[in-house]
Formats: structure tokens, sequence, C-alpha cells
């Protein structure tokens, strides 16, 4: 019975996971998921300064990191990551919140 409960949280893990793995949405789908300013590509900006911030990356599906001058910031451009998942989604939140949970098993 031990074995039993592991087992059936990796199966509810994994279909979970497939279940929430984009790629048979099509483009107007994945639209309405989140802000249209979520697919504009980063704002670099003309400054000198170097920060690291997040942007939502469209083809990958991740908020990820990239280096820009302070300056005037567009919308896809995060302080945290946190903001950059909570605001245009991602993978990022069904992996992260899987990984804490399968560690806590």
């Amino acid at each position: 019975m031990s074995q039993l409960c592991p087992s059936a949280a990796l199966l509810v893990f994994l279909g979970t996971l497939v279940a929430s793995t984009p790629g048979g949405e099509n483009s107007n789908q994945a639209q309405a998921l989140h802000p249209a300013f979520c697919l504009e590509p980063p704002y670099v900006g003309p400054c000198r300064a170097l920060f690291i911030g997040y942007f939502y990356n469209a083809k990958s599906r991740l908020c990820e990191t990239f280096a820009y001058g302070r300056g005037r910031r567009k919308q896809n451009n995060f302080l945290d990551k946190e903001d950059c998942i909570s605001t245009c989604g991602g993978c990022n939140r069904f992996i992260g919140g899987w990984i804490r949970f399968i560690i806590a098993l």
C-alpha cells in the first residue's frame, strides 16, 4: 500500500503535465490566454546601463531573462520572474509547482 500513494501521485503529475503542455491550441487560443503585449519582443532600450529583467518568450512559452538599459520600459519587461509568470503565464508555473509537489513527497 505504501508504493500506491507515490505511484498515484506520479500518475496524476504526468497526466496534468501532458494536459497542460501547450501545443494543441491555435494562435487565436494562445493569444486569448494572456495580454497581447506578452507576444511582443523584449525592449532593450537606448540607455547604456545594464540591468537584468524578465520577458515572456512566445516561442518557448516561458519567462526568460534578458539584459536591458534602464529607461523607458515596455510592458513585456518585468522586474521579477513571478510577475512575468502571473501576467503572461507560461510553462514555468506548471513545472515549478509540480516539482515542489514531488519533492515534498
